[in-house]
């Protein structure tokens, strides 16, 4: 230690410290007043994500009572590769009559909306690795008897500055879609608009690459026809809608992170025959949107719960109750979350948790760690 090493410059020590994991690089910060300056800064930030955003990913599983479908009491985080399950304490609390409801992860930053009964509600930026937390106003909370009212939270691409988005319309029939967003740099809602969509009702699942946000658009007499791709730009603000491949005729559709890039999941029922189809978008931002088939296996589906493509693997979360109608009327509801090799048709079982009530599984979202400020 004693010993000077004048060819450890300071440039190789950056280098070697932005591929460190990020918790790591957050204990350098720590070593001098110099060193926090310079991991602290946007490009340290960026590469050590890049760098880091494929390892120890973990999926957050949100866990609640029925009947709603996004709003959680409890989470359950686990790492995609082992399933070894690690704390996801939100920092706030709340009572008998509120709850949670994760809109999304996105550089190691998580957004959360909590809610403590009523409109008592606000949203919460917290980055699980850091601490670091930030809070703003719940627009949800102005247009509570609205048929469409939902969130997305993103970064623009290839900067630290993220943006919320809030779109909403008071009827399924209206052809207006109204939005706000909030910046993290101006801390409020400064910007609104309105798009005319043709469309009826959005996600509620979105996935964002690259600073663009992707839901898929419904219609029909029951709302349940996939009918376009629904494309919300955040450096540009603005709304856009574009066709899903019209070869695709499914029981099943979802949007899923695919290649470091976005994937359109089809499930149908070909006769006897289960088949499973994955088209990737190489192009974005068009009216015809370029979709390239990239998977096709048959015999195996996709049950109709929270599910996300990983790599080679499907993560579902499956919902097994027992006990029901009993004498002693307990009820107990199992949580497991599988993965499925499907490349290799193997499944297995990477976390298995017991709730002694009636519970539902209402979101999982895929989490990478991160340095990026709140």
């Amino acid at each position: 230690m004693s010993v000077n090493l004048p060819h450890l410059n300071e440039d190789l020590i950056w280098k070697i410290i932005v591929k460190a994991d990020p918790k790591t690089a957050g204990r350098c910060r720590t070593l001098s007043k110099g060193w926090n300056f310079r991991l602290c800064t946007p490009i340290f930030m960026k590469e050590n994500f890049r760098e880091n955003k494929e390892r120890n990913r973990s999926v957050i599983i949100g866990i609640g009572y029925p009947p709603s479908d996004e709003n959680s009491i409890w989470f359950i985080r686990a790492f995609v590769d082992s399933g070894r399950q690690v704390q996801f304490n939100v920092p706030i609390d709340i009572n008998q009559y509120g709850f949670y409801a994760l809109i999304g992860s996105d550089h190691g930053n998580v957004c959360l909306r909590i809610s403590m009964g009523g409109l008592n509600s606000r949203l919460l930026i917290w980055n699980p690795l850091t601490r670091k937390r930030r809070y703003a106003t719940d627009e949800a909370s102005k247009h509570s008897g609205h048929a469409v009212s939902l969130y997305a939270f993103g970064f623009l691409h290839d900067t630290v500055e993220y943006r919320i988005l809030h779109a909403y319309k008071k009827f399924y029939t209206q052809r207006t879609l109204s939005w706000s967003l909030y910046t993290s740099f101006e801390r409020d809602w400064t910007h609104v608009g309105t798009f005319e969509s043709s469309v009826q009702k959005l996600g509620p699942k979105y996935v964002v690459n690259k600073g663009i946000f992707y839901w898929i658009g419904w219609g029909g007499p029951n709302l349940m026809e996939a009918a376009a791709i629904v494309i919300f730009n955040l450096r540009q603000r603005m709304f856009h809608e574009a066709k899903i491949p019209t070869q695709v005729k499914s029981d099943y559709h979802s949007l899923t992170h695919f290649n470091d890039g976005v994937g359109f999941v089809s499930y149908h029922n070909v006769g006897y025959t289960r088949q499973v189809l994955v088209w990737q978008l190489k192009n974005d931002w068009d009216t015809n949107l370029d979709w390239e088939k990239m998977i096709r296996v048959s015999g195996f589906g996709i049950p109709y719960t929270p599910t996300l493509f990983v790599d080679k693997d499907i993560l579902s979360v499956l919902e097994a109750r027992n006990g029901h109608g009993s004498s002693n009327d307990s009820e107990a509801t199992d949580v497991i979350l599988s993965r499925l090799r499907y490349m290799e048709g193997k499944r297995e079982n990477l976390v298995h948790r017991t709730w002694h009530e009636h519970v539902n599984v209402k979101t999982i979202t895929l989490h990478s760690e991160g340095l990026f400020m709140v």
